[in-house]
Parts: C-alpha cells; sequence; structure tokens
C-alpha cells in the first residue's frame, strides 16, 4: 500500500462508504456506522471522525475530541500540582482499521498522524495526554507505542495514556 496515496477526509464526506468498513470488533464497527453516533457527533461538534481513504474505500478512522484525564495524586504532586487532578488531554474515543488491512501498517501510520497533530496544537493549546480506549487484544500493541494501561476499564475497553512531550523552558 501506498502511504502517500491515502487521504484523511472527514466523516461527512465519506459517510456514504461507512458500511463497507469492518475492523472486526461490533462496537466500533456500530459506532461508525449507526446514524445516530459517529456522524451524528460529528455534525454537533462534540467529536471529530476522520477517515483515512485508499482507492474510494475507508481503510481506518478515528474519533477524537478535546477532552481531560483525572491522574493520580502522586503523579499531580510529581508535577507540581496541588489540588487539580485534571490535566488537558486529547481522547480517541475510536480508533479502527479495517480488517483486510490491519497487518499493513496502517494503525502505527494512524497513531503517529495523531501524535504529529497534537504536538502541532499543544505550544499553542496545552495537552499533557492523549488517552483511547483500547480493546484487550490491542492491549499489548499501544504498550509498544508508549502507551501506558491506567487500570480503567469500561464496557471491555482499556484506557491507555500516552504522555506528549513537552518542552523545557530555558531561563535567561
Amino acid at each position: 500500500m501506498d502511504f502517500n496515496k491515502i487521504d484523511f477526509l472527514s466523516l461527512d464526506k465519506t459517510y456514504q462508504l461507512v458500511q463497507g468498513f469492518s475492523c472486526g470488533n461490533d462496537w466500533i464497527n456500530d459506532y461508525l456506522k449507526q446514524p445516530s453516533n459517529a456522524i451524528f457527533d460529528h455534525r454537533l461538534g462534540i467529536s471529530s471522525t476522520t477517515t483515512l481513504v485508499y482507492e474510494n474505500e475507508i481503510v481506518a478512522f478515528f474519533t477524537a475530541n478535546c477532552s481531560h484525564l483525572e491522574i493520580p495524586m502522586e503523579e499531580a504532586r510529581e508535577i507540581g500540582l496541588k489540588d487539580d487532578l485534571f490535566i488537558p488531554a486529547v481522547e480517541v474515543k475510536y480508533l479502527g482499521v479495517k480488517e483486510k488491512y490491519q497487518t499493513n501498517g496502517i494503525g502505527t501510520y494512524l497513531l503517529q498522524f495523531i501524535i504529529g497533530k497534537v504536538l502541532e496544537i499543544t505550544p499553542v493549546f496545552a495537552c499533557r495526554y492523549i488517552f483511547l480506549w483500547a480493546v484487550e487484544d490491542k492491549i499489548e500493541y499501544y504498550e509498544k507505542r508508549y502507551f501506558q494501561l491506567t487500570g480503567k476499564e469500561e464496557n471491555g475497553l482499556y484506557l491507555m495514556k500516552f504522555l506528549v512531550p513537552t518542552y523545557e523552558w530555558e531561563e535567561e
């Protein structure tokens, strides 16, 4: 697959293609395909869904929004916070790669894209974490890409976090 031929398009431009998509997880597939889910949230501005289109086929997608992540008290103290346990974050609510493309590097390509976009906005709009909900059989995959389990689980999905690199300010 030629990654240069993949287009990142908003769901409202590709919604007619979603019925042919399956990542192998019914929960994630239903979120993308049901009119009351992804497209509804997208049009309301609650979250944004981006599709990766290759040769007129959705090969992957992700849904994300601005959010916050509750961190443990010890981490808050480590970074100098006294009370605030809620840290700015980007939440990747859903992420899926079409089954027939799951071993082609698209997932890694997609994560690099997401991390790159967050790095672009972080100097202007503070963001300490990217967090996502992972299916159990993908936990190891994300751990190899520097995501850490938080210990929280909901509806069979596991919350994982990625610490966004920050810049140290030099004193003059």
